[in-house]
């Protein structure tokens, strides 16, 4: 499918925004956890939903780095660790 622009919010940073991102990760889902590249660092937010709004596409200048395999992380933890 390639290149797509994905929508993400982030907690307790005015809730109702959303900000564009370009991702060639095409299976994300509402309330998916991502990583993505913020001013001078890099965020977790989550994802919202893919656009194809032509505002959102311009304004998708940065990539999401990756998604955040949080049921693995849960998995290890239920499983008692990281060994």
């Amino acid at each position: 499918m390639g290149k797509q622009v994905a929508l993400i919010k982030f907690n307790g940073f005015h809730d109702f925004m959303e900000y564009s991102y370009l991702t060639d990760i095409e299976d994300l889902k509402e309330g998916d956890v991502v990583v993505v590249p913020t001013n001078k660092s890099y965020s977790v937010g989550f994802f919202s939903r893919y656009t194809e709004n032509k505002q959102h596409i311009n304004n998708a200048l940065k990539w999401i780095v990756q998604k955040v395999d949080i049921e693995d992380y849960e998995e290890k933890l239920f499983l008692g660790g990281f060994d």
